[in-house]
């Protein structure tokens, strides 16, 4: 969860001392932010909020350069061990990976292997190769583009815009992703966002711009892990998590100190949101036979989240759990969809989350297609987007690669979004890294220039590492067709 360096929005001021406030705030004595959000556009919507230039880090980052054009490729649709469909706006549909063939159900498919496609925009798609086995489930490839999944269904094959849009290799690609996870989770780099203690099993995430530990930077550390196979310090992330950010209310306290000691006994949502999702891709890929069953886990965090941080009237997460507004960089519908599949008992629930909060940023996003960090749960601002905001566009742009499902987050949201942020947008880390997925939505010329941004950055390092850095991570995994549906 992210504090947000701006004006009180009506309403934050007056939450209980176990709630994030203003006083939370991610902004060091320096005035800079160490975390971010994305902000979020969609033409034709009400023109709430605006660009998030405020509440970011004013030097340590390693932002360089403005981004000039937005877009990429659309993804193409598909069918479960199937062809997909043709992409209009790819220069070639050929090799594309993926085409698992899995039941209805999304139970596990087979390990066929296809020959390359002849043709990837003819106007009956380009037919899919081979998935790749990890753990006990059937995972899409990595390849030239995402062939979408379908409810229970995951993607067949994931696109890796770093080869697609950039010309780079999948070599390089991976070389990439290694040095980014060698110095921001590698405890004896100096630029290390991951550091071991104070137990001898366990290690944290820290925010180094405010010496503290946020459950939205385990998640992302979990998350990061699990992505690129890294169950030793998935498992020690964890143990962090119990040992120290679970409290007596069965919540996860969303702030402590480096040496875990909690500063807040509320939780924030966001981390909740990512730690369920982990599991259950730890779950799927590692099996629950070792250190700790991930299914029960996962479970007992998606019934706090369910319990505890959904407004049933509005089918959407709240900022916190006494909250009556929701934050638009916490609601995620892709990963509802996973907990549909997961949370088989509570499949109706999860399924109307996916559908209400794809809702809610066509009417939350302005026409800029920026989203404020708090809204009301009928898309109504509640402010200016600042800080949490950074990361809508990865929520959204997400959900269009993974599914395919909402036409408006290509046709609508990505042109405008991306319109704002190529005219004078956040140019931080942590922004430009979540605006790369605008190149899986976008026309192949204006998508390039979002992930060369991404790709020629360096890895950000120095005091506000921590938000960059933490973002930075995920929007590689995802560009580079490494952050895969394990369910």
């Amino acid at each position: 969860m992210k504090a947000i360096a701006l004006a009180v929005p009506l309403g934050l001021a007056g939450c209980s001392a176990a709630e994030p406030s203003e006083s939370d705030s991610d902004v060091g004595s320096g005035g800079a932010s160490g975390n971010g959000t994305a902000a979020t556009t969609a033409a034709g919507s009400t023109t709430n909020g605006q660009t998030a230039t405020n509440g970011t880090p004013t030097s340590g980052t390693s932002g360089q350069g403005d981004v000039n054009t937005t877009g990429s490729t659309s993804a193409s649709a598909s069918t479960t061990g199937g062809s997909g469909g043709g992409n209009p706006s790819s220069t070639s549909g050929a090799n594309s990976t993926g085409g698992s063939g899995g039941d209805g159900s999304g139970g596990n498919g087979g390990n066929t292997t296809g020959g390359t496609s002849s043709g990837g925009n003819g106007a009956g798609g380009a037919s899919s190769t081979a998935t790749a086995t990890t753990g006990p489930h059937v995972v899409g490839e990595t390849g030239p583009e995402t062939l979408p999944g379908n409810g229970c269904t995951p993607p067949a094959a994931y696109g890796n815009l770093f080869m697609a849009l950039s010309g780079h290799t999948q070599e390089d690609t991976d070389a990439k992703l290694a040095a980014a996870w060698n110095q921001l989770y590698n405890p004896s780099n100096q630029n290390t966002v991951y550091y071991d203690g104070p137990g001898a099993d366990e290690s944290y995430v820290k925010d180094t711009g405010n010496n503290d530990v946020r459950s939205e930077g385990m998640s992302y550390g979990m998350m990061t892990a699990v992505q690129l196979d890294k169950q030793t310090e998935f498992d020690r992330l964890w143990t962090w998590v119990i040992n120290h950010m679970k409290n007596g209310t069965n919540e996860i306290s969303w702030q402590c100190s480096t040496s875990g000691q909690k500063m807040s006994n509320g939780g924030a949502p966001d981390g909740e949101e990512y730690m369920a999702t982990a599991l259950i891709f730890a779950h799927n890929r590692w099996g629950s036979t070792g250190k700790y069953d991930y299914a029960s886990e996962a479970q007992w965090v998606l019934d706090l989240i369910r319990t505890k941080y959904f407004n049933e009237m509005y089918h959407l997460v709240k900022f916190v759990s006494s909250a009556n507004y929701t934050d638009g960089s916490y609601i995620l519908p892709a990963f509802y969809q996973v907990w549909a599949c997961f949370d088989s008992a509570n499949a109706d629930f999860w399924n109307e989350a996916i559908t209400a909060g794809r809702e809610f940023f066509h009417v939350a996003a302005g026409s800029n297609g920026v989203v404020p960090d708090f809204s009301e749960f009928d898309g109504r601002s509640r402010g200016s987007a600042g800080s949490d905001a950074k990361r809508v566009v990865m929520n959204i742009m997400m959900d269009h690669n993974f599914f395919a499902a909402d036409p408006w987050q290509t046709e609508t949201y990505a042109p405008a979004f991306g319109n704002t942020m190529r005219n004078g947008g956040d140019n931080t880390a942590a922004q430009f890294s979540c605006n790369a997925l605008l190149g899986f939505g976008l026309p192949e010329a204006d998508g390039k220039t979002f992930v060369d941004r991404l790709w020629t950055a360096q890895i950000p390092s120095g005091q506000w590492r921590y938000y960059d850095g933490t973002l930075y991570m995920l929007g590689l995994l995802h560009v580079a067709g490494a952050f895969k549906l394990y369910y």
